[in-house]
């Protein structure tokens, strides 16, 4: 099981290519908030994007805090130690550069990681963004304070579904969008399906919404020049329109995608739509040679 260090942190990580070339163009595509490996793996499936075999080379990591990965210093948990991280993996790969994307905080840290070193970041895939220039969302952080405070009760185990069911955040959130409810209530039920994690979540939940996703208000951002692909939906609280809009106007070689809004109940859709987004993205972007 491959692994990596970040300043001492160790972290896991996959290569879905099970014959790797380093040839080839790579991706490194991150998960969100309480996920892991599993969740990009879901996506940039081959027959989706319309993507020849073997045309990227394509990783993934648990960010610190998440999966097979350590915690660290509860100090360091921010967006740009992320990105720091990201660099991390892509020097343990060898990697000069890399198309580098990611959903939700995964954008968040790609989009941190392409101001960090724009010279390294190929083009930048920023699905569902959740952090512009500042923290995430006043519903988002709200949500997640009040999930990690369940969390943390003496009889979670007991009350913790129970009680976010009866809020009044998610009644409100199901309202607008039930596939945002429908994250909120994965963000417990990881923990009790592995409860060795919970510490994990109860830090992350507590202090990454409340990072912010740039030092600055995003005058950073002209300095990213590579092609960037931003894909966002209608109507979601988590992970508003608004703050797609507003990194589309900042970063200065953007491409913005509108998807359909996702559905609690079948999700093939939207990974048929995204992937075919970022089919035609790369597509155009290998195209040119860049």
């Amino acid at each position: 099981m491959p692994f990596y260090q970040s300043n001492h942190v160790r972290l896991h990580y996959v290569n879905r290519d099970v014959q790797p070339r380093k040839s080839r163009h790579s991706m490194v595509f991150q998960h969100g908030i309480g996920g892991d490996v599993r969740q990009p793996s879901r996506f940039l499936v081959p027959q989706r994007t319309g993507l020849a075999e073997g045309a990227l080379n394509v990783f993934h990591a648990d960010f610190r805090g998440h999966g097979q990965s350590d915690l660290g210093p509860l100090e360091d948990l921010s967006i740009a130690t992320l990105a720091t991280d990201v660099a991390a993996l892509l020097d343990h790969l060898e990697l000069r550069d890399a198309i580098v994307g990611g959903i939700s905080m995964g954008a968040a840290a790609a989009l941190r990681f392409a101001v960090q070193q724009p010279d390294r970041c190929r083009a930048l895939i920023l699905c569902r963004p959740a952090w512009d220039d500042g923290p995430m969302s006043a519903a988002a952080r709200h949500a997640y304070a009040q999930i990690a405070d369940l969390l943390a009760a003496e009889d979670w185990q007991a009350s913790a579904i129970s009680t976010l069911e009866r809020s009044d955040i998610l009644r409100t959130i199901e309202a607008i969008c039930p596939d945002a409810a429908k994250s909120l209530r994965g963000q417990v039920q990881s923990v009790l399906g592995y409860p060795e994690s919970r510490k994990s979540a109860i830090a992350r939940l507590r202090r990454l919404p409340l990072s912010r996703g740039l030092e600055d208000r995003g005058e950073s951002l002209a300095l990213v020049s590579c092609p960037t692909l931003i894909l966002a939906a209608e109507g979601d609280p988590i992970h508003p329109i608004e703050c797609a809009r507003h990194l589309e106007r900042l970063l200065p070689n953007c491409c913005f995608k509108q998807l359909d809004p996702k559905s609690p109940l079948d999700d093939r859709p939207h990974l048929q739509e995204v992937d075919h987004a970022i089919g035609e993205f790369v597509h155009a972007h290998l195209a040119a040679g860049a």
